[in-house]
């Protein structure tokens, strides 16, 4: 009876880690590698390499519906769980007019609120031009890889 347990137990474990898996971010002096990254529901994203750095989800840049987050600054291995589909851009609070910013694509195919987030676009004040740069890589990429339509 005991080696069925342990049998349902390593099983179990196996399944869950095939579900959600961890992904890692880099600061690279001020800029995010990979600047897009491409996830699962459920999985967490690390943020390391963080000295002098922070990250924070850029408002009304996520999914609705979405937790945003804000690391301390240089907090290294900051995670950050993403469950909702669709694209969250972040930036480092310090160097985010100097275009520190990446994007974050939770799910399959293009996200849902990839147009929401280029209409949100116009009321962004500080900045503007960066985010516009990182939407416009963000679009080219999806349709570099098929996903979009």
């Amino acid at each position: 009876m005991t080696w069925k347990i342990l049998a349902v137990a390593l099983l179990c474990s196996q399944i869950g880690s095939a579900v959600a898996g961890e992904y890692t971010i880099k600061s690279e002096i001020v800029n995010f590698s990979p600047l897009i990254l491409y996830v699962n529901p459920g999985d967490t994203v690390k943020f390391a390499q963080m000295l002098g750095h922070n990250t924070e989800s850029i408002a009304g840049m996520i999914p609705a519906g979405a937790t945003p987050w804000v690391s301390k600054m240089g907090e290294e291995g900051f995670r950050v769980k993403l469950e909702k589909p669709g694209a969250y851009l972040y930036k480092c609070g310090p160097h985010y007019a100097s275009g520190m910013v990446g994007a974050i694509v939770v799910g399959d195919g293009g996200p849902a609120n990839l147009t929401v987030l280029e209409t949100i676009l116009k009321d962004i004040t500080l900045a503007k031009h960066v985010v516009a740069r990182l939407l416009k890589k963000l679009r080219e990429d999806l349709q570099a890889l098929g996903r979009l339509g």
